[in-house]
């Protein structure tokens, strides 16, 4: 039961992290036309990309190794969702270099909030943990 918790866990991770990514494309893209597929695309394969994420909790590879795998399996579902939800064309008409651009800086940006929830969770665990050990 504690297995599938965490897959729900991470699938929802995933699910928040591309929704609010998407967000953001639109509000920077001026104008884009949202249809229901795309939207059940974005957040079927924004729930794998979280999936997707769990290699990080394995010690298979080093980190490095870990991370590079992450950003290929993830450039590689987001390419099938802008399939799935009718966006190839984007890619196909030339926009390739402003979507690897986007991609990574969304990566990036998708990185740094998650670093620094990691830092943030840390800090109260610490901070928990001294207040018990000072009773």
């Amino acid at each position: 039961m504690e297995k599938i918790l965490k897959v729900v866990k991470y699938f929802a991770v995933g699910v928040l992290l591309g929704s609010f990514s998407f967000m953001l494309i639109l509000l920077f893209s001026g104008s884009m036309m949202v249809e229901p597929k795309s939207v059940l695309s974005l957040l079927f394969f924004s729930g794998l990309i979280g999936l997707v994420s769990m290699i990080f909790e394995t010690e298979w590879f080093a980190f490095p190794i870990r991370l590079l795998l992450h950003l290929i399996i993830t450039i590689i579902i987001v390419g099938m969702m802008m399939y799935f939800a009718g966006w190839g064309g984007l890619v196909k008409s030339g926009h390739i270099l402003s979507f690897i651009l986007t991609f990574v800086l969304i990566y990036i940006a998708v990185w740094v909030m998650l670093y620094l929830a990691d830092v943030t969770n840390t800090k109260k665990i610490n901070s928990v943990i001294r207040k018990r050990k000072s009773r």
